[in-house]
């Protein structure tokens, strides 16, 4: 094993996890409010910055998950 992959982390990368300027225009178009690029890229940035609710919500499904997991085997 490589020096690389030794001190690599490991990260969840899935496609659901991936939001894009373009996602936040289309509910913004929803809403029928206008958002320019940067004006959306903004928003998308504050909505995942030091955000402690989003990070305590994926912390419970983690834990959720453990359990189902634990019962499982």
């Amino acid at each position: 094993m490589s020096k690389r992959n030794q001190n690599k982390m490991d990260y969840y990368d899935g496609s659901e996890m991936l939001w894009s300027i373009a996602d936040v225009q289309q509910q913004a178009d929803d809403l029928d409010i206008y958002l320019g690029n940067e004006e959306a890229r903004q928003i998308l940035n504050a909505t995942f910055k030091d955000n402690e609710y989003l990070m305590q919500i994926i912390n419970e499904m983690i834990t959720e998950n453990i359990i189902k997991y634990n019962e499982l085997h």
